[in-house]
């Protein structure tokens, strides 16, 4: 709150070399302990080539401001993923479900409009991911305290307490109702399409 557009433009630039430089698909300022809502997905010719990271560290990808996921595909479609993320072991892989398909509404980073997105395959399940973390979410919520107790005992004495609320919010499939009134009136104007590829199961990092 407060922040100036110069400042909020460098948080900008820091999450798309941070998530570049570590191989990531998107990853959320609140990750990297900025208490602000703000998510970077990047592109898929990015992605997929480490190459192309290192040359265009400081170009291209997608920022959402104030993110918030509007519509959801049917439960029955959701798509098993296997995740892992920045901020925990790599050893550690989670099994999760994802929407396959979201609508998603944000600010625009360069003129504070607001703007739907359509996200399905890999976008749809980085996104998810990276809101997960401003909801104070891990991979780890999603999962019960056995899987954690094969993967460490450590780690599952660290999780153990409040593990049933969050993986309680882990499982809630919210939606903004405030935002989603405005959809159809915005979709014309402000509508696009940004999706990676890939759909089903698959391994992401955060």
């Amino acid at each position: 709150d407060g922040m100036n557009k110069f400042s909020i433009r460098d948080i900008a630039n820091k999450l798309r070399r941070t998530a570049r430089e570590n191989g990531a698909v998107g990853l959320a300022a609140q990750q990297c302990g900025i208490d602000v809502s703000m998510i970077f997905l990047d592109e898929s010719k990015y992605i997929n080539s480490q190459q192309q990271q290192q040359i265009h560290l400081d170009k291209g990808g997608l920022f959402l401001v104030n993110p918030r996921i509007i519509a959801r595909s049917p439960e029955m479609e959701m798509k098993v993923w296997k995740e892992q993320c920045l901020v925990l072991p790599p050893s550690f892989i989670a099994t999760v479900l994802r929407d396959a398909h979201v609508q998603v509404q944000y600010e625009d980073l360069n003129d504070g409009e607001t703007k739907n997105i359509s996200l399905k395959g890999e976008m749809a399940r980085a996104l998810q991911h990276e809101l997960d973390h401003d909801r104070g979410i891990l991979i780890v919520d999603h999962v019960g305290l056995e899987e954690l107790e094969a993967e460490s005992q450590i780690m599952r004495r660290i999780e153990e307490d409040g593990h049933d609320q969050r993986q309680l919010l882990a499982y809630n499939r919210f939606i903004d109702e405030s935002r989603s009134r405005n959809r159809n009136r915005n979709r014309n104007r402000n509508s696009q399409d940004f999706n990676g590829d890939g759909d089903g199961d698959g391994d992401g990092d955060g």
